[in-house]
């Protein structure tokens, strides 16, 4: 008969999306793929959506579940097929699929569109919903009050009675691992930075703005992908990198110190808690799933208003407490997070499901 098979479809090769496939092949399914890279001119886009409603309905008829891996126009034909076939479906949100934020023209609830009319029905016909962090699902409050970002799929879609838990992505502490030793007064920012709205919703003129008051220490910004020459003024002390494999991240966080995250919006951020398993301390913003990320491992700030308490953290560590505190890091991460979760989580809703729920 040979091996059951599962859908999973998303809109990006990220590194997320490509765990989520090695695991569920782990668990013995074959994964049968459906990727539907962003497209703005016409003719792209809807090749884009006839390619997915053919290929799900060859795929979703022979699978046993359907996972879609964020909330956009790539789910909605293959959630179609499920409900037709009477298979489950899981949506696996992630940040963009559940928050409006006016001051970054960002998130599928923004404007009321066909785009919005089609992630509302998704999430009334999928199975089940995934969140990274329950912010997600409940709103982040910080988030509201720091730039007016609404947020949470319940406050979008009060009277939505499917299911919703808070499955964290997970990571594998037997590879994240400090190699090496790290350098002082070293920071490190992670985002691929392909265009002038990302690169403020990651944050990244609250770090440009933090190097140029701590002018001793050095800074890295990791996965710029635009032309550089776009960026805001750059003081010396930071050093730009492009995109970065595993392997490559590895290296940079086991070298650097101190990781900052200053999005303003944000899930769960992948590299935070990949910098946090390298034993870096965590500098972040305390909005979505940062304050359970980092915990009272390193440091949170309020927004751009607040980042002379990120200097006055740094001016005041003790170099000698640095090494206790990268450790902490790394054990929180391991005890809150870590991939036997998800690959549990995955196991106990597949049996659910094969069982009829």
């Amino acid at each position: 008969m040979g091996r059951k098979k599962i859908t999973l479809v998303s809109s990006l090769q990220n590194t997320f999306v490509v765990k989520d496939k090695l695991l569920l092949e782990q668990l013995g399914y074959k994964v049968l793929s459906i990727q539907s890279p962003p497209h703005r001119d016409f003719i792209r886009f809807l090749w884009n959506r006839i390619r997915e409603l053919v290929l799900s309905f060859l795929y979703v008829s022979k699978s046993e579940a359907v996972y879609s891996w964020f909330n956009d126009y790539h789910s909605t034909a293959p959630l179609f097929w499920a409900k037709c076939f009477k298979k489950p479906s899981v949506i696996l949100v992630g940040g963009y699929d559940a928050v409006s934020s006016k001051k970054l023209g960002y998130g599928i609830f923004l404007k009321k569109n066909l785009r919005q009319r089609l992630a509302r029905w998704n999430y009334t016909n999928a199975s089940e919903i995934w969140v990274v962090h329950k912010s997600l699902s409940e709103g982040c409050s910080a988030a509201a009050i720091q730039d007016g970002t609404r947020s949470g799929i319940l406050n979008f879609l009060p009277d939505l009675k499917t299911p919703i838990r808070e499955i964290p992505t997970g990571y594998d502490p037997t590879f994240w691992q400090k190699e090496g030793t790290k350098k002082p007064k070293t920071i490190l920012t992670v985002a691929n930075i392909a265009d002038s709205r990302t690169y403020e919703r990651k944050g990244i003129p609250l770090f440009i703005a933090l190097a140029k008051a701590l002018p001793d220490y050095e800074f890295t910004i990791a996965g710029i992908q635009t032309d550089r020459s776009g960026l805001d003024v750059l003081p010396n002390n930071i050093r730009l990198l492009g995109t970065l494999d595993r392997n490559g991240l590895k290296k940079q966080y086991s070298t650097h110190q101190f990781y900052f995250q200053g999005s303003q919006v944000e899930g769960l951020p992948n590299v935070l808690c990949e910098a946090m398993l390298c034993e870096c301390i965590p500098i972040g913003n305390t909005v979505f799933g940062l304050p359970d990320a980092i915990g009272s491992t390193g440091h949170l700030f309020e927004g751009a208003k607040d980042l002379d308490s990120v200097v006055a953290f740094l001016n005041n560590l003790e170099h000698k407490t640095t090494s206790a505190m990268g450790q902490q890091a790394r054990a929180r991460i391991q005890k809150h997070v870590p991939i036997s979760r998800r690959v549990q989580a995955f196991e106990n809703q597949l049996n659910a499901f094969s069982n009829g729920m």
